[in-house]
């Protein structure tokens, strides 16, 4: 009488190879999906800066105070997801206000607080602004996020 099915070698074979094939894998996935969080975080960014330009062209060549309020279509200001300087991904739509001279300086730590999210500096007469991802990480380019 003849058995059907695979012995014990066999599946230990497949097994194995199967463990070479995640091996090499699990470290490309990681990548992919580190590029595509890098791709989201700068399309986000030319979202908020195009919405900024929009509204400056609209107001006789002023700024918004703040982000948010009716600056978005949804009312919201959209969600960033980047990584931190300690290397943990943080997801987040808040905002931080800049010291009122129109520039994100990053080696502010009141401005660029690594918190996530965003950083928005406009000058006091709302005549010059700059928005930047508030995170210290870098991005899969090796550039930090808020160099963008």
């Amino acid at each position: 009488m003849k058995r059907r099915g695979f012995t014990l070698v066999e599946l230990a074979i497949v097994i194995a190879i199967l463990g070479i094939l995640a091996m090499y894998a699990i470290p490309k996935y990681q990548g992919m999906v580190e590029e595509a969080r890098t791709a989201q975080a700068k399309a986000q960014l030319g979202t908020v800066r195009s919405a900024l330009a929009i509204y400056y062209a609209k107001n006789s060549g002023k700024f918004p105070a703040s982000l948010g309020g009716t600056l978005f279509a949804e009312g919201t200001v959209p969600e960033v997801e980047a990584t931190k300087a300690d290397g943990t991904v943080v997801k987040s739509n808040g905002v931080v206000t800049g010291d009122g001279d129109g520039v994100v300086d990053p080696t502010n730590n009141t401005e660029l607080t690594d918190a996530g999210g965003w950083v928005y500096d406009v000058k006091t007469d709302l005549t010059q602004a700059d928005v930047r991802i508030n995170a210290k990480g870098t991005g899969v380019d090796g550039k930090h996020w808020y160099e963008y």
